[in-house]
């Protein structure tokens, strides 16, 4: 996180506003990692919950499971949604808006009483949370390119990963303190100090002449002519792929450590922390690889990594002692914060011009095979970790066959790109 403050915005001119200044830019980038950590707080935290949230509302423990899957439908939903509306009304506005929805919605989920309501207004809540993604990646996109663009991607994905780290631990005494319903008065809170700092600290970086005149159907056409493009398509499959693990983990993790291995609630939290920390150093690591390599090439080279690590995690998926499950694990999921960045930057290089679209995309791909892998994961069930483990094997492998279609992904690939 040290080379924040050295990553200075392009001077373009379709920014609004004079050049940030050092200062100013990363206390953009900090702000904006904030705004992306909303998914995993408002997933992550209330993990341990889900037993208490079910038994409160008389509801089985699958329809309280539901709200995670329609969480990650409803990110995948706003995203589609709210890429053109960027485009199309400027990036500030629409973040502003989205923010505020996710406020309030946590707010009444604290009183929700009946499941239904509660999974209704989970989905709702994604959409407001889906802002802060797509139009954060959108204004890295404004300011920076090459490997600036990479490096700035990769410290959101760091910030990104504090919402893992943190959040199931502090799930866990919120809800041995004061109950499940402290979750999302936390949730509450930690928006509106994110609506106060976008308020003062998050210009507009998409200025009026660059907007789009009619920005849903100029949406549906950028994003036939980016699907249409290898050097868009490509890298976004395989950040959603790779991302897609991430997602098998945290679905099975409750199930897998909480259910086989027996742990309470705290001991689940710090568990989770700890292979979710892997997401930090492996980040950093990438900042580092990043000096020397373009993200095409540290992507091939790391795509085999974090296929074997998930091949390992199948092939010790059955075993009774924690620590061989937990090291495998730790690797791929370090992976995936080292893979995402690299290949989220390489498909947003390719939509100058709609960024908001492409955003969109990119964050639509992720969350459609989040959705479908999380989903393929709760229905095989906890008797065994295997469900997990092919959560993210079966993906990797498919990044990997993906990646060998593109020129620019091959291990001989020239380091190209600044």
């Amino acid at each position: 996180m040290g080379e924040t403050s050295t990553i200075l915005p392009r001077k373009t001119p379709r920014l609004t506003s004079a050049p940030l200044s050092p200062r100013h830019a990363a206390a953009l980038t900090a702000v904006l990692g904030l705004l992306s950590v909303f998914p995993p707080l408002a997933t992550d935290m209330y993990l341990a919950a889900m037993g208490d949230l079910a038994a409160a509302m008389q509801a089985s423990h699958g329809a309280a499971e539901l709200s995670l899957s329609l969480f990650f439908l409803g990110l995948c939903l706003g995203q589609l949604i709210l890429g053109p509306l960027i485009d199309g009304h400027g990036r500030r506005g629409p973040l502003l808006a989205g923010t505020l929805v996710f406020a309030v919605t946590s707010a009444l989920l604290v009183r929700v009483e009946d499941i239904a309501v509660f999974n209704a207004l989970r989905l709702v809540q994604a959409i407001g949370a889906s802002a802060g993604m797509v139009v954060s990646r959108a204004i890295v996109t404004d300011l920076y390119d090459g490997r600036r663009a990479a490096r700035v991607m990769t410290v959101l994905v760091m910030l990104l990963t504090i919402g893992p780290i943190v959040s199931p631990t502090l799930g866990s005494l919120l809800l041995q303190a004061f109950g499940w319903r402290s979750i999302f008065v936390t949730m509450t809170a930690i928006s509106l100090l994110a609506l106060g700092l976008s308020l003062w600290l998050i210009p507009e970086t998409l200025p009026r002449g660059a907007r789009a005149a009619a920005p849903f159907r100029q949406g549906v056409a950028a994003a036939r002519r980016l699907l249409r493009q290898p050097g868009f398509r490509t890298p976004a499959l395989i950040a959603g792929l790779v991302q897609g693990g991430m997602f098998a983990f945290i679905t099975g993790s409750s199930g897998v450590f909480q259910g086989i291995f027996g742990l309470g609630p705290v001991r689940y939290g710090l568990v989770f922390a700890g292979i979710a920390g892997a997401l930090v150093l492996f980040g950093h690591l990438n900042t580092r690889l990043l000096a020397r390599h373009a993200p095409g090439r540290i992507l091939a080279l790391g795509l085999p990594v974090y296929l074997a690590a998930a091949a390992a995690v199948v092939l010790v998926s059955g075993t009774q002692t924690i620590w061989v499950l937990v090291l495998p694990l730790w690797i791929a999921v370090g992976m995936i914060g080292l893979l995402s960045a690299n290949a989220m930057a390489l498909a947003m290089s390719e939509t100058r011009g709609g960024a908001g679209t492409g955003s969109a995309l990119l964050g639509g791909i992720q969350f459609a095979l989040a959705f479908s892998v999380s989903a393929g994961v709760a229905l095989g069930g906890t008797h065994s970790a295997l469900p997990m483990g092919l959560g993210l094997l079966l993906p990797a492998a498919a990044a990997m066959l993906l990646s060998r279609q593109a020129p620019r992904l091959r291990p001989g690939a020239a380091d190209a790109g600044s």
